[in-house]
């Protein structure tokens, strides 16, 4: 064995720093120890060098690598590989928050060989602490009962299993009587259609028919979708058959909203969240943990290109084996389509053209302080001067700039606040009133531009196309008291019959008190709330057995029903400086703070409360719980005005919220990609559903370069009219902004990386308005351009497809028929979503119904699997630190 020569400088450096425990005699005299340790060895106390610093052991790059290698490697009797700093869970174990089951197994793991103390593992603690909050609003998929195939009403009845929308009979020329006897239109031999009418004037191939549904007795052009048939009556008559027939076979005589006070006793307190969030702070903090997660994610990566290179040629035989199933007649779900971005630039251009060429003369406005009437074609006067012809209108209506006003004004705004009135003029008020007719349901005309855009653009689509579904998010406008939006926006639905298989909603709620504050809208916080959930919160007051309910209570349930989940809009738009610091710990009906935005804590513990009471009351009825979601602040350099003792950024605290309170995901990619690596590899470990929106992300930052609104900032209505007047005349400043990160192009998105790692990712349209689209299939061109760029092959497109309708609202039945998955348990394949739910395959294999081959699913299982053993098992060693 070779030893080092002795040395004055590294012995004395290791007796009074490195051991000071070992070396100190109790003389005090190391150095004499060290110099006769050099007599005893044969050397001459003159000859020891006093500078051999060569002789000290530096740690390098490769020691770090070999320690962080992988497979990892922790050895437990070497000090300093052991994990820390740990963070404190004294408040976890002790006391009234004690609320952990010992006896939880962890996703995909067997009860033997779980850890005996499960508190010493910080993953399985952050996994418990997320089971608690989503078990408790009944978020997760056992509580919802539309996962209950059995009992869930699911209305409309499904279509048949061959179904097609040309072959449907009652989209044809028929008579009424015919109608009739052909009923739903899934018998075989339909005869041909005969379209007796015109086309319209755009490239759109459709053909269109004539009916005299307008109430004016005028008609207007329409197209064939399942929802016209459509009949709240016949529902209502279901629904109260449905709710009886569950009373009878739960033969309960209670009251549908006993138990409530006791069920809100076990939602976690503000406390309790407070508690366990800064616990997960602590731990995304540890540099350890960060150095650990960013070294597993590359290994995960890493490991799939490796599984693709040895089993490529296997998925692409298994995809040929599988019969009449590809990509292209999969179920695919677009889980975030926004609602006043649901048709593109042309489309709508088109539209407009149409509608100006066909009733140019129709009263589409009313001022509401002077009361006077405004025709579609008085609206093209405004921004010409007096002595100047009304501006030539032409198919490019919907222009660049009011594209970026539409954004960035009426946006954040007026369509928020749709109390407030408008005192524009000019080209700013031609934009209010583009604005308000065509893409506005509560205005004069009732909705029916938006309404004949919503199904001629969208629901018609998707329904030809049967594989293509959406979920459509629609922003909640905030009316002065007294105006109830959940009914103006059902009417709407129910009015116009804007139902359809393959739609549902989800309802997006924006961080806009101090602006209600400042208008007197709320006086606090609790108001706030109060405008969102007490609307909802008429169910525990009205007998919903009666068979004389109010029609408006069933439209709403009828709304409810088919609504997936409740996002949180975090924007860098929000207000975030504050007038004063109000307590964190301050409750809603205290918090008027001079008008201060709540953190985004407040906002999301807060909803997430008062959504656990929503759902509890609608089980209670047999109906479907809403889980809740969230966006990300893209901003990484605002600090969160949340902590006290512990420091961070606003889209930390975003992501937190969203790992503890929602089971619906996250709505935004790049914001998780830039933040620590520890809380991308919680997101893996869980498998959160994340969705990505390649094209929209970079169509939006691409546009913010000549924006007239960025970051904080947002012009006033005047500042906005010089704007627009010095950019005719003035270029922007090419320069570049040295506190903008840099533009992101969507060969960098983070996207396919995140697929790789195997995180639950889909792909989504958003906000098809602003992503430059080309096609009538915007959710399929998001595929493709993916696909394209990518290098994405039919076993990807394929998996992706598949998450998309595993991740999404849609019912139990779908999910079954679609991709062949139950919430009950079975021997089959069992996949772990969320952290929380568990969906078992209903047969042994059910490539069959998504063409996603066994080998591809095994491998993600079997990762998924390894990864929690190895933070099992080598995270054992941090027992003795604690």
């Amino acid at each position: 064995m070779v030893e080092r020569r002795p040395s004055l400088l590294f012995d004395e450096y290791q007796d009074s720093i490195a051991k000071p425990n070992e070396t100190k005699n109790k003389d005090g005299k190391a150095l004499s120890k060290n110099i006769s340790t050099a007599a005893q060895s044969g050397l001459d106390p003159k000859e020891v060098s006093v500078d051999d610093m060569d002789m000290i052991s530096l740690p390098t790059a490769f020691d770090r690598q070999m320690i962080l290698g992988s497979p990892m490697f922790f050895d437990p009797e070497d000090e300093e590989n052991k994990i820390d700093p740990i963070p404190s869970i004294s408040h976890h174990v002790n006391g009234e928050n004690d609320y952990f089951d010992s006896s939880y197994s962890p996703p995909n793991l067997k009860t033997e060989e779980v850890v005996k103390d499960l508190y010493v593992n910080p993953f399985e603690l952050v996994s418990q602490m997320r089971r608690k909050y989503i078990t408790t609003s009944k978020q997760d998929g056992v509580s919802n009962n539309k996962n209950d195939i059995q009992n869930w009403l699911l209305y409309p009845k499904p279509l048949p299993k061959f179904w097609k929308f040309e072959d449907d009979k009652r989209f044809q020329d028929l008579s009424d009587s015919d109608l009739n006897e052909i009923g739903d239109g899934s018998g075989p031999g339909a005869p041909t259609p005969h379209h007796h009418g015109y086309y319209y004037p755009s490239y759109f191939t459709d053909h269109y028919y004539y009916t005299n549904s307008d109430l004016t007795g005028r008609s207007k052009a329409k197209v064939p979708y399942t929802g016209e048939y459509f009949d709240l009556n016949h529902y209502k008559e279901q629904f109260v058959a449905h709710l009886n027939d569950q009373k009878n076979t739960q033969n309960s005589c209670q009251p549908p909203n006993s138990g409530e006070e006791e069920y809100l006793t076990d939602v976690p307190t503000f406390q309790e969240f407070r508690d366990d969030f800064t616990y997960t702070i602590e731990l995304i903090q540890s540099h350890k943990f960060n150095e650990i997660s960013r070294k597993r994610l590359s290994y995960l990566l890493d490991k799939f290109e490796l599984f693709q290179y040895l089993n490529s040629k296997k998925e692409i035989l298994a995809n040929k084996n599988v019969p009449y199933r590809d990509f292209y007649n999969s179920r695919k779900v677009d889980r975030d389509l926004s609602l006043s971005g649901c048709i593109s630039q042309r489309q709508l251009s088109e539209y407009i053209w149409g509608k100006i060429n066909l009733e140019p003369d129709r009263i589409v406005y009313q001022d509401p302080e002077t009361s006077r009437d405004f025709t579609l074609k008085d609206i093209f006067q405004f921004g010409c001067s007096s002595d100047d012809q009304p501006i030539a209108i032409g198919l490019k209506l919907i222009d660049d700039e009011f594209l970026d006003w539409y954004r960035n004004i009426y946006l954040t705004d007026y369509h928020l606040t749709p109390h407030k009135v408008a005192n524009l003029a000019g080209k700013e008020m031609r934009f209010y009133l583009l604005a308000k007719v065509f893409l506005e349901f509560d205005n004069f005309i009732e909705g029916e531009y938006l309404a004949e855009i919503f199904i001629k653009y969208v629901i018609h689509i998707l329904e030809k196309s049967k594989y293509q579904l959406a979920q459509v998010s629609v922003n909640f406008q905030f009316y002065s008291k007294g105006e109830d939006w959940y009914k103006k926006f059902s009417r709407w639905l129910l009015r116009w019959k804007l139902v359809s298989y393959n739609v549902r909603w989800n309802v997006q709620i924006t961080r806009i008190f101090p602006k209600l504050f400042e208008e007197n809208v709320v006086s606090n916080f609790q108001d706030f709330l109060d405008l969102i959930f007490n609307p909802l919160f008429i169910l525990e007051k009205e007998e919903m057995m009666d068979s004389s309910v109010d029609p408006d209570i069933i439209a709403l349930q009828f709304f409810l029903s088919n609504v997936c989940s409740m996002d949180l809009v975090i924007k860098e738009s929000d207000e975030y400086y504050w007038k004063e610091f109000t307590d964190m710990n301050c409750k809603p009906k205290f918090w008027a703070a001079q008008g201060d935005n709540p953190t985004i804590a407040h906002y999301m513990y807060y909803i997430y409360k008062n959504l656990s009471r929503l759902n509890f009351l609608m089980s209670q009825y047999s109906q479907n719980t809403i889980i809740l979601r969230n966006y990300c602040s893209p901003l990484s350099s605002r600090t969160s005005q949340f902590g006290v003792d512990l420091y961070f950024t606003d889209q930390v605290e975003s992501l937190v919220c969203n790992l503890l309170l929602c089971n619906g995901g996250l709505l935004q990619v790049e914001p998780l990609w830039d933040t620590a690596s520890m809380i991308q590899y919680l997101f893996y470990l869980f498998q959160i559903p994340i969705l990505a929106a390649p094209l929209s992300s970079v169509s939006l930052l691409n546009s913010q370069k000549f924006s007239p609104v960025n970051s904080k900032s947002m012009l006033l209505d005047h500042d906005y009219h010089d704007y627009l007047k010095d950019r005719a005349i003035t270029k922007i400043n090419p320069s570049r902004d040295i506190t903008v990160g840099e533009q992101r192009s969507y060969e960098t998105n983070p996207f396919m990386k995140m697929f790789k790692m195997g995180l639950k990712i889909s792909l989504s349209s958003r906000s098809i308005l602003y992503n430059s689209s080309y096609t009538l299939e915007p959710l399929i061109e998001e595929y493709s351009v993916a696909a394209s760029i990518y290098l994405l092959n039919p076993t990807d497109l394929c998996e992706l497809a598949r998450t998309s309708v595993l991740s999404s609202g849609y019912e139990g039945w779908y999910k079954a028929h679609w991709i062949g998955v139950g919430i009950k348990r079975t021997s089959f394949f069992e996949e772990d979503v969320g952290g929380i739910d568990n969906w078992y395959d209903t047969a042994e294999d059910t490539s069959i119904k998504h063409n996603v081959p066994m080998i591809r699913r095994g491998y993600r299982k079997e990762t998924l699997n390894q990864e929690w053993g190895f933070v099992r098992d080598y995270f054992g060693v941090i027992n003795s630190i604690w």
